[in-house]
């Protein structure tokens, strides 16, 4: 350990403030990317007066699961509106900000090297929960407050073009489904012939994959609801699930993940490469002639997800919908030369979301050094 390391507890203080009034806040949650997010706890009868609050610039950690998560969930607010969070997490705040930027500290706390870090601080409980005494001493460097207002630009900087990117990219999705709408929805007659689904697109493709071999994995986590294409993805070996290659789209089959939209066009993989990904999500490919984009355009389409939902089955917990109720979708015959117009008009589209993800790529790979440099930072 360096000698300008610093222990993070003596820089910060718990605050447990409680909505004793009983104030209508929101209540959030901390998600695995350390961002505060509505909580989808069921509050109906709970007494609220114990739930903590967090005002600006305080944090608030889960410190239960560090061990089974190997990631301690930490967020600071941003927001000038307070909230409430569980009873159950953390909330601080740093003691004197001339000395340490709340901002520094949570670039800190985004590190994968923290995250690594706190793994070996946890308990022997099977949940691996991490003690605050044990939180408080682990620590980091803590270079000069000019040094720190530095490194935070450094890093606004190419977080706000990645915000500037996101907000394009859902700007395309919906005039994507703008134009989509405007030319096989809002002008569908009512007495036109139709077809099945099955007629336009294949499900779930039969694809050569060995088990055992490394491909491009996706997790259902790694697909988005407005951002058109995938997230993330890794390498790792091939065990089972499902496969698909370039211009194909994923679709959530479970829920809640259907509901909310969970979609992805594909076109993060090397020419004729062959992905995999988790079973609970359909692969939709476009037959011969059809747009793939209009593939995808249908999977976001909000009658067709209504089709979708409806004919889910199982478990109210865990319901899926089967590829073989997809297929069986109703839509009115396009005829060739529409869906040929289409493909031209919406291609620019797709492609220009697709160069701001691989520009976003590229920064997220730049914020990862800038974070690793923080490491080297000397008083």
């Amino acid at each position: 350990m360096q000698k300008n390391y610093k222990r993070i507890g003596d820089y910060i203080h718990e605050i447990k403030v409680r909505n004793v009034d009983d104030e209508k806040l929101s209540l959030l949650g901390i998600n695995i990317d350390k961002f505060f997010m509505p909580s989808v706890a069921n509050i109906v009868g709970t007494d609220l007066s114990v739930y903590k609050i967090v005002g600006k610039n305080q944090f608030a950690c889960n410190r239960m699961h560090v061990g089974r998560d190997k990631r301690l969930p930490v967020a600071m607010s941003k927001s000038d509106d307070k909230f409430m969070v569980s009873p159950a997490y953390d909330v601080f705040e740093i003691s004197d900000t001339n000395i340490l930027l709340p901002e520094y500290l949570m670039m800190w706390f985004s590190r994968k090297e923290f995250d690594r870090n706190t793994w070996f601080y946890t308990d022997a409980d099977v949940r691996g929960g991490l003690s605050w005494q044990s939180f408080c001493d682990m620590r980091l460097p803590v270079p000069s407050i000019e040094k720190q207002r530095e490194i935070v630009a450094e890093y606004h900087v190419i977080q706000n073009r990645i915000n500037l990117n996101n907000q394009l990219i859902q700007t395309l999705e919906a005039t994507a489904q703008t134009i989509y709408k405007q030319w096989f929805v809002d002008f569908e007659f009512p007495d036109a012939e139709k077809c099945q689904l099955k007629n336009y697109i294949e499900l779930n493709p039969t694809l050569n994959l060995r088990k055992g071999k490394v491909s491009t994995y996706v997790e259902m986590s790694d697909l988005a609801t407005d951002s058109m294409g995938i997230t993330n993805a890794v390498k790792r070996i091939f065990n089972g699930g499902s496969k698909f290659q370039n211009n194909d789209t994923l679709l959530a089959r479970i829920t809640p993940c259907l509901e909310n939209g969970k979609t992805a066009f594909v076109e993060i993989l090397d020419n004729k490469e062959v992905a995999a990904g988790s079973t609970e999500f359909i692969v939709m490919r476009a037959k011969e002639k059809i747009s793939p984009y209009w593939v995808y355009c249908l999977a976001r389409d909000e009658n067709f997800r209504t089709y979708a939902i409806s004919s889910m089955v199982g478990s109210s917990g865990r319901q899926r919908v089967h590829e073989k109720y997809l297929y069986e979708y109703y839509l009115p015959i396009i005829e060739q030369n529409k869906m040929d117009d289409f493909h031209i008009k919406i291609e620019p589209t797709f492609k220009m979301a697709s160069l701001k993800r691989i520009e976003n790529q590229k920064l997220e790979t730049t914020q990862e050094l800038l974070l690793s440099k923080m490491a080297t930072l000397k008083s």
